[in-house]
């Protein structure tokens, strides 16, 4: 195995999210952003005294494993990228320089308040916007198989998959992340006593349950726009509700990003309209909601003028079977007078 293999192995590890390698590592790496950010509100709760020292060494200890983990992955991001310049100043390169960042900028003394410190490793969470690649895995899966409880129909083609916006998600991450640091703070006050391990449970289980809440509405709430066809889809904990639309069936499709927040953010809602009597469906908060509507209003013109085109057609083909048929009996009739004739003569 050469260098350039092993880097184009990194490149689908590191830059592909549709792969197998790709999903252990994002999944692994929200394990780290998601305890590296909930250990932040320990540090100010815990007691300044000599006694919680080792826990506080334990957590900086935590954080310099995380911080190594993040360079690393920031190195071979860069080493693996197909234009490496392009990932340094691209979103993701920016995001990835801001969660390792603030620690080597207290290191070298730049700043003297460890609480400021503190407050920079917060920029960790915006790796979470990495999340947003996810609508092309997406994509690439309901290409190979099918994702949640999408499947295609034969010649079909999935054009684009949208998802929710990833601030819905950050938004989502906020009770997850507050009851892992509870159950943190739990264990660690109680001192790893077992009602403390058993609160520190409690916790964990609720922040799994929000977490997982949270990933399905992301990851699972969507819709499909293909060739045939628009499927909504929503997905809770127990339960998906999917409405199937054909392009002929829909009257309008109205986009709605008002208000300064989902216009900053570039988010908002698509309003689908069908003839179906109440046939409203709603899609909240997706990303660019305007190019989403035009995609679907572009679909629906095609489809529109496939018909007409078929109708045309097949008005065209009864016409040339009606004149064809007039033709033939016109000439029908003209063997008869001829037979005619030649009976009488």
């Amino acid at each position: 195995m050469n260098i350039e293999s092993i880097r184009d192995f990194v490149n689908k590890c590191l830059h592909n999210p549709s792969t197998r390698h790709a999903q252990i590592i994002n999944g692994f790496l929200v394990f780290l952003i998601v305890f590296s950010v909930a250990v932040i509100p320990l540090h100010f709760l815990m007691p300044n005294t000599s006694q919680w020292d080792l826990y506080r060494e334990k957590l900086f200890l935590f954080d310099r494993i995380t911080v190594t983990v993040f360079t690393v992955e920031y190195i071979f991001r860069i080493w693996s990228a197909r234009r490496p310049i392009g990932y340094i100043f691209s979103w993701w390169g920016i995001i990835d320089l801001a969660a390792v960042l603030p620690f080597y900028i207290a290191k070298i003394g730049l700043l003297a308040s460890p609480e400021i410190f503190l407050m920079l490793r917060i920029l960790r969470i915006l790796k979470f916007s990495r999340m947003y690649g996810m609508e092309e895995a997406a994509r690439q899966h309901c290409q190979e198989s099918h994702h949640g409880t999408f499947n295609k129909l034969p010649g079909e083609i999935v054009e684009r998959v949208v998802q929710k916006h990833p601030f819905i998600f950050l938004l989502g991450m906020l009770l997850p992340l507050f009851f892992t640091s509870m159950g943190l703070l739990s264990m660690i006050l109680l001192e790893m006593s077992a009602v403390g391990i058993a609160i520190g449970v409690l916790f964990f289980l609720f922040a799994g349950v929000f977490f997982t809440k949270a990933w399905l509405d992301y990851n699972y709430d969507v819709v499909y726009i293909t060739n045939y066809r628009l499927i909504v889809q929503n997905r809770e904990l127990f339960g998906t509700f999917a409405n199937d639309i054909i392009y002929e069936s829909i009257t309008n499709v109205v986009p709605d990003n008002t208000g300064i927040i989902r216009w900053l953010f570039g988010m908002g809602d698509i309003h689908i309209e069908t003839a179906a009597m109440d046939g409203t469906l709603h899609f909240e908060n997706a990303p660019k909601p305007h190019q989403v509507v035009r995609h679907i209003t572009s679909n629906r013109q095609r489809v529109h003028a496939a018909r007409e085109a078929r109708e045309v057609q097949g008005m065209e083909i009864m016409q040339e079977v009606k004149r064809q048929k007039t033709d033939i009996e016109q000439e029908s009739k003209a063997i008869d007078r001829l037979e005619k004739n030649m009976n009488n003569s």
